[in-house]
């Protein structure tokens, strides 16, 4: 729930009451729900602006489920997100490897980005559901005969993709150079078992910044409602 600060619209409430009792849960109503929707608002702008987006999905995912009742001390509205990647975003949270390889972390190199920390997404035939790795068997005996043979046979084919275990590093690796001098490039690492996703708040930056405006939004809410009623009582 969102806390508002009403100590300078003490006046406004007074002048409020004055006209109608009634009126004062109207503003009260407003006020909570535009603090919540200008809250999505800005975590939407946020989200845009701090990570890397798939799609629009992300930003759809964001909802408000608005306060409904005129009673004062039940009103609250609620905002959060429909994807349960979203709160792990918040709050940070640890993935774990599917399958005997390791969790699959794209490296710059697939997004274009080679020598630097990714921040966009990998391109299109670098995306991990788009490789698609060459099962030959070998029946070298060391680690390194197998990954000389398997990066030669990706240079002579058309699939340059391949799984490389190189010792302490591991992933999935593409094969460019041509056939006579090929060369390695990481597209994602396969070393680690366990990733510990860092914390990268959305939610509760926006909702301290919007905060800060509540005194403004409630007391333009119980304008309003006095305009509203001065005009009724002209009537």
């Amino acid at each position: 729930m969102i806390t508002i600060d009403t100590s300078k619209v003490k006046q406004l409430e007074s002048d409020l009451k004055a006209f109608s009792k009634r009126a004062l849960p109207f503003a009260t109503k407003s006020t909570v729900n535009t603090l919540a929707f200008n809250t999505m608002k800005e975590s939407k702008e946020l989200i845009k602006n701090k990570m890397v987006l798939k799609n629009k999905f992300t930003e759809r995912s964001i909802r408000v489920n608005p306060t409904k009742t005129l009673k004062v001390d039940k009103q609250e509205a609620i905002i959060g997100s429909i994807a349960d990647y979203m709160e792990v975003q918040e709050f940070g949270g640890i993935k774990t490897k599917d399958g005997s390889k390791g969790v699959a972390i794209a490296t710059g190199y697939s997004a274009g980005q080679e020598n630097q920390k990714r921040t966009r997404l990998p391109r299109k035939h670098n995306k991990i559901e788009n490789i698609q790795l060459r099962r030959k068997s070998s029946k070298a005996k060391s680690r390194k005969q197998r990954n000389f043979i398997a990066i030669q046979d990706a240079a002579k084919s058309n699939r340059k993709y391949v799984y490389l275990d190189l010792g302490k590093t591991k992933g999935i690796f593409k094969v460019v150079g041509g056939k006579r001098k090929p060369r390695i490039k990481m597209v994602y690492s396969l070393s680690k078992q366990v990733v510990r996703i860092p914390k990268s708040p959305w939610l509760l930056p926006s909702t301290m910044k919007v905060s800060q405006t509540s005194n403004e939004v409630y007391a333009k809410a119980l304008q309003f409602q006095i305009d509203r009623q001065k005009l009724f009582k002209g009537k």
